[in-house]
Formats: structure tokens, C-alpha cells, sequence
């Protein structure tokens, strides 16, 4: 508080207070000023930050820039649920060293698909533990996933545009080159009744690997147990019991099998360890 200074005579001097209040704002200025100065920085050092959302988004975008599939024009949105939303333009334009590809706020004015992907699983992609195929993996198409593709109102792809979704998200989510896809324990999620990482979708074909738990059934249900296109089962480790088109088979490690189009087949753990396989699925319908 400001009291008012007595001078000899009991006179009050109204100039010495007035010098004094200008110098009281003039702090209070510099104080508000500085306080906004660190707010800004502070909020510039989040949306920049290597674990925030946006910090993320942008850092994919600015490794699509050197990615040679950022030759073909793109565009799509991303939204993080309580985080954010943007929209991304691969315009198919070359820089001089690389490729534009645009990011703003907000999901695109014009009808396209965008990414909803929840932010712990975003974590979990940028840090490596779970790729971008896989966290939009499901055996049927009412299956929660964290990850998803959707669909912006007004916009219905053709068959061709919608086939292109799933190679893209790969080179997009995937950073680097080569590009490399980490799998194993704990990079995995759960359908068809065992843990799977997806390693790459694009029209003709599906890979994937899986691990089995002891007492799991893979394609347990018979709504899965058969395909419209033809498969191959790699084992890689540990011996697998199966049914194929009514048959019963063990599959080792060291083995392939074939299995042709919509013939059922369905698989099991009968061991004390985790068994593995790759899944390539190929062909026509694939």
C-alpha cells in the first residue's frame, strides 16, 4: 500500500506522490509483460514438446518430408481426443531437400479420413512399443482399437483410395529409412484370440506375427476361420496344433504351411511356452 509521505510543516507532497505511483506501474508493467513473455514460452516449449501431442504429430510430419512416398498427394487429419485436432496436406510437391507436406490446426475443410487415436497409444507409437498398423488391428469390424481410420462426413472413396489408406499409414507412422518394424513381447495387441503385431497391409498382401500364450485358441470362432484369398503360416518357434479343412496338424518351428482360400482352419497351444509364426496372407482378395 501507497501512504503518503509527510514533509516538515505537515505539508504532503503531491508531486513525490504521484512520482511514486508512476514508478509502482511501471514495475506492475514490466512484471505483466514478463509474465506473458514466460506464459508464451512456456506454452510454445508444450506444443513443441517431444511427449505433447502436437509436439508428436509435428515431428511425424516433419519425417514425411524425407520420406519418398511423400511424392504422392495426401489429404487427411489426425485427432487426439482431449488433445487436439490437425490437418495434414501431402501436397506431392518437391523441395529442395524433400517433399512439403503442410500441418495446421484443426481437421480439414474438405471431406476426407482422419486418424483418432487415443494419446497413450500415440505415446506408445512414437516411443516405439506398438506401431501404427497394429494399433488399428481387429478381427472384426465392430472391435474397439485404439487407433482408428474414420470416415469424415460426405466423403465415400473408391475402392482404390480406400486401398491406399493402409500402406500409407504405414510409411506415415513409421519413421526413418529403411524403415524397420520392431516386434516381440509387449509390442503386441489381442485379436482373434492371441497377441499379433501387424507388420505390413497393402492390397495383395497381409503380414503379421503372432504370439500364442499356452491354453490360447487362435480362430477359435468360426466366423474367422476362413479366408477369401490364400495364407501361409511360418512357424518360428515352438510347435502349434491345428485343424486345417477338418485335418489335424502340428506345425514346428522350421515349418511352412499352406492353407488355399475359404478352407477353415483354426489353431492352439498345447505346450507350457509362448509358440510363434508369421502370417503372410497374399493373393487376389487379400
Amino acid at each position: 500500500m501507497l501512504c503518503l509521505k509527510a514533509l516538515p510543516g505537515g505539508r504532503r507532497d503531491i508531486k513525490y506522490v504521484e512520482l511514486k505511483i508512476i514508478d509502482q506501474m511501471k514495475t506492475y508493467k514490466k512484471i505483466v509483460v514478463m509474465l506473458l513473455f514466460f506464459a508464451a514460452i512456456g506454452t510454445a516449449q508444450t506444443e513443441n514438446s517431444s511427449t505433447s501431442a502436437a509436439g508428436i504429430v509435428k515431428s511425424y510430419v516433419e519425417d514425411y518430408r524425407q520420406d519418398r512416398y511423400a511424392s504422392e498427394p495426401m489429404l487427411f487429419g489426425i485427432e487426439v481426443p482431449g488433445q487436439g485436432q490437425w490437418t495434414v496436406e501431402v501436397t506431392g510437391n518437391k523441395l529442395e531437400g524433400g517433399w512439403e507436406v503442410l500441418l495446421s490446426d484443426g481437421l480439414p475443410d474438405q471431406s476426407t479420413f482422419y486418424y483418432s487415436i487415443e494419446f497413450e497409444t500415440l505415446l506408445a507409437v512414437n516411443e516405439g512399443k506398438l506401431n501404427a498398423l497394429t494399433a488399428q488391428g481387429k478381427a472384426f469390424v465392430g472391435d474397439y482399437t485404439p487407433m482408428s481410420v474414420q470416415l469424415m462426413e460426405g466423403y465415400s472413396p473408391s475402392m482404390e483410395d480406400y486401398a491406399k489408406i493402409n500402406p500409407f499409414s504405414f510409411h506415415f507412422w513409421t519413421r526413418g529409412f529403411p524403415e524397420m518394424i520392431p516386434f516381440g513381447e509387449g509390442m503386441t495387441r489381442r485379436a482373434h484370440g492371441s497377441n499379433f503385431t501387424v507388420f505390413y497391409y497393402e492390397t495383395g498382401i497381409r503380414t503379421a506375427w503372432y504370439r500364442v500364450l499356452p491354453g490360447e485358441r487362435v480362430r477359435d470362432d468360426a466366423r474367422e476361420q476362413a479366408m477369401p484369398f490364400p495364407m501361409l503360416v511360418v512357424a518360428i518357434k515352438g510347435t502349434t496344433e491345428g485343424e486345417v479343412d477338418g485335418k489335424r496338424v502340428a506345425l514346428s518351428s522350421g515349418n511352412t504351411i499352406f492353407i488355399p482360400p475359404n478352407v477353415m482352419h483354426k489353431w492352439w497351444n498345447e505346450t507350457d511356452e509362448a509358440t510363434e509364426a508369421i502370417l503372410i496372407m497374399f493373393g487376389e482378395g487379400a
